[in-house]
Parts: structure tokens; C-alpha cells; sequence
């Protein structure tokens, strides 16, 4: 015991003269001038990739040969699947659909020597093992699923609360004289959010040539909300049939002041049931405790008072 705490004391003071050492001006200049050789030395590649962090020189190309193996191998369905599901989140997290897919089976493969570490772990009947074994790996199979979805909802929420303000927005630059595209521009320029990303992503299409109509039924594909679909299914009717922009985005835009007023009272009523868990399973028997604590302990002194 006595040798270990020697042998520490030693490290330790061989650590500090050496951080002390380091910190001295002559020890700077030398480590900089051993630096700028190396620098001058070494190739101009070799450089620029040893610049870059160890997340940029070994995740990234790991990624990036995983991704192109899981293009190459899964079925075409799976990554139509995936990046369905990429586009109504946004492409979060620079996601691509190979990549996602990999990230799906990294999930799976992870998840099952930890179910079984687990379930060796945990004191339960066999029975329960394999059932907790069976959760993890069901966990693993779902759960980026399960967050994509989450992420995908997240979004859609934000452009159904930004939808009413930009349809306001649209009808007073149509009606001061503005195009469509135009006044879709406006919106751009005025307001953030993935609704402005989505409609930045309709003017890109429109100006490399799809046509006004397919750009906004694929922008209503990929967000796949109810409100912007009748949005869109309006103003590609009315540009059919030559009706006014104007007045379709002007009844667009009541309709979606009347739902978002139904919306907000629907959730209004929804509060007292919500409510009534939270009151039933923590707040009445904090009450119970504070209104009938005292009374309970006074009758036990009372009734040891008197023998019981």
C-alpha cells in the first residue's frame, strides 16, 4: 500500500513539473515551431484532412459509405418508405433515406445484445425475461419510426399555426396587385418557419419550369395536412377555371380563422377531463393528508391513552 502511494505521489509531481514546464515561454515557442514544421512538411491534403475534427475524418466518411451500401442493397420500397417519411419531418438532421434506413438497422442490431444483457440482469421469472427482451428489440425495431413521426407531427403543428397568418398575408398582395408567385415571395421574405421553407421550395420549382398547380399539389403531398390540402385543392381549382386568386384566398382565409376558433374551443373543453387525473391521483390525496393527517394522529395517541 505504502509503494502504490509512493509511486502516485511520484506521477503526480512528474505531472505538475511537466505542466509547468509546458506553460514556460520557452516551451511555447518550441511547441509552435515544432508545429510549423510539421506543417511545412507534411502534403497539402494530408493537412486540409488533418484539419478537419475526428467527427469530420471518421464518422462522416463511415456514414457516407453506409448510406451508399444500404442504397445499393435495401429494397426500393424501404427507401421510398423512408424518405416519405424524411420529407413530412423536414429532412432533419441532414438525413438522407439510405442513411436513415442504416440508422434503422443500427437500432435493431444495437438493441439486441442489450435486451439480452438486460434480461440476464434483471431478477425476473424466465417468462418476463423473454417478454422484456422482446420489448427492447421491439424498441429498437420502432423507435426511430417513432421519432420521425414525432418530428414529422412537431412540423405539422408549426405550419397549421403559421397557415392562417400567411394566407392573410397572400390576399393583401394579391389584392394590392401582386401575382400569386409574387405574393408568395412576400410571405417569404416576411416570414420564417416550415411553411416559408416549404413555399421557398414552390418558387424553386416554379422558376426551373413545373408547372404553378403540380408544385403546390407536391408541397400538399409532402406536408400531408388536411388544411393545406383544401388550401391547395382551392387555388388549383380556381386556376383551372379562371376564377379570381383574390377571392378564393379571401374565403381560404375565413375558413381558416372559423377552424382555428373551433380548434382552440375544442381544446378549451378538453382541459377539465385532462384535468381530473392529476387531481384525483396527486393533488386530493396531498389534501387528504394535510386535512386529515392531524385528526388521524390525535386519535392513535388517544386510543394509546387509553390501552387499545
Amino acid at each position: 500500500m505504502i509503494i502504490i502511494i509512493v509511486v502516485l505521489s511520484f506521477g503526480a509531481i512528474c505531472f505538475l513539473v511537466m505542466a509547468a514546464l509546458a506553460e514556460s515561454p520557452r516551451a511555447r515557442k518550441a511547441s509552435q515551431w515544432v508545429r510549423e514544421q510539421v506543417i511545412r512538411t507534411t502534403p497539402e491534403p494530408v493537412h486540409k484532412e488533418l484539419a478537419k475534427s475526428l467527427y469530420e475524418r471518421t464518422v462522416v466518411p463511415l456514414l457516407a459509405r453506409t448510406s451508399r451500401l444500404v442504397a445499393d442493397t435495401a429494397p426500393r420500397g424501404v427507401l421510398t418508405e423512408a424518405e416519405r417519411r424524411l420529407q413530412r419531418a423536414g429532412w432533419p438532421f441532414n438525413l438522407t433515406a439510405p442513411l436513415f434506413v442504416a440508422c434503422r438497422l443500427i437500432c435493431i442490431v444495437a438493441a439486441i445484445p442489450l435486451g439480452l444483457v438486460l434480461s440476464k440482469m434483471l431478477p425476473l421469472p424466465p417468462l418476463l425475461r423473454l417478454g422484456a427482451l422482446l420489448f427492447i428489440i421491439g424498441g429498437g425495431v420502432i423507435l426511430p419510426g417513432l421519432v420521425m413521426d414525432r418530428i414529422a407531427a412537431k412540423r405539422r403543428a408549426a405550419i397549421r399555426r403559421a397557415l392562417p397568418n400567411a394566407i392573410d398575408l397572400l390576399v393583401v398582395s394579391v389584392e394590392a396587385g401582386m401575382g400569386l408567385d409574387g405574393a408568395v415571395q412576400q410571405v417569404v421574405k416576411r416570414e420564417t418557419g416550415p411553411f416559408t421553407d416549404e413555399l421557398r421550395v414552390v418558387l424553386t420549382e416554379v422558376r426551373l419550369g413545373k408547372r404553378r398547380r403540380d408544385a403546390w399539389r407536391a408541397m400538399a403531398e409532402r406536408v400531408d395536412l388536411t388544411e393545406l390540402n383544401v388550401f391547395v385543392a382551392a387555388l388549383c381549382q380556381a386556376e383551372q377555371l379562371g376564377a379570381s386568386i383574390s377571392a378564393v384566398l379571401r374565403i381560404q382565409s375565413e375558413t381558416m380563422r372559423a377552424r382555428r376558433s373551433i380548434t382552440v374551443r375544442e381544446a378549451g373543453a378538453k382541459i377539465p377531463i385532462k384535468m381530473l387525473f392529476p387531481l384525483i391521483f396527486f393533488i386530493f390525496p396531498s389534501m387528504f393528508v394535510v386535512m386529515l393527517g392531524p385528526g388521524v394522529i390525535k386519535m392513535i395517541e388517544t386510543f394509546k391513552a387509553i390501552g387499545f
